[in-house]
């Protein structure tokens, strides 16, 4: 069996970031599950705003755009900023229109499990549904479970065993989806 690629993609500046925090709980989750993994957290997101006309892409930016061409899954954090996803990783999704004419395009094929924290449950529910569109937008499939955080509930939200199991179910939905989508593709 080939081994899927996920990539995750987000968190925030902010040190100690729930958000972050997140994606390294579903990292460990990926590998327990023999996916390889390949983590970008908010430093590594730290790009000029998105500009389709310019030819020059950073490094960063380059690595980004690699990642999401290459990969079978992603999952995608957020901390809730008004509502919706950071500007971090709306900028950073901006950056998908590199793989408008590629083959397949967008995100096109590949499951997005979709994670936000916030300070309340609506802030973080509506981020989800921010990050759901913009990923299904790219053409990219979303899994059923998304994953809002209230960062508030708790001192540490990471000793929640009901958080724990739907971050687990969210990564069983990309690796399924991911697997699924390797086992039907067309030989090179």
């Amino acid at each position: 069996m080939t081994t899927p690629t996920i990539a995750l993609v987000g968190g925030s500046t902010r040190p100690e970031s729930v958000s972050e925090r997140a994606l390294h709980v579903v990292a460990g989750q990926l590998a327990a599950r023999g996916c390889a993994v390949e983590l970008l957290t908010a430093r590594d997101l730290l790009l000029p705003l998105y500009d389709p006309v310019s030819l020059h892409r950073t490094p960063q930016a380059r690595n980004l755009v690699s990642a999401l061409a290459s990969c079978d899954g992603l999952v995608l954090s957020t901390p809730t900023y008004h509502g919706g996803m950071s500007g971090l990783m709306k900028n950073a999704l901006d950056y998908a229109e590199d793989l408008a004419s590629a083959t397949p395009s967008y995100l096109d094929g590949r499951a997005v499990g979709c994670i936000a924290t916030g300070w309340s449950d609506h802030g973080a529910a509506t981020a989800v549904a921010d990050l759901r569109n913009s990923a299904q937008s790219l053409r990219a499939w979303t899994t059923p479970m998304g994953v809002p955080i209230n960062a508030l509930s708790r001192p540490d939200v990471f000793t929640d065993p009901r958080l724990l199991r739907r971050l687990d179910i969210l990564t069983d939905q990309v690796v399924t989806m991911a697997r699924a989508r390797l086992a039907t593709a067309l030989p090179a």
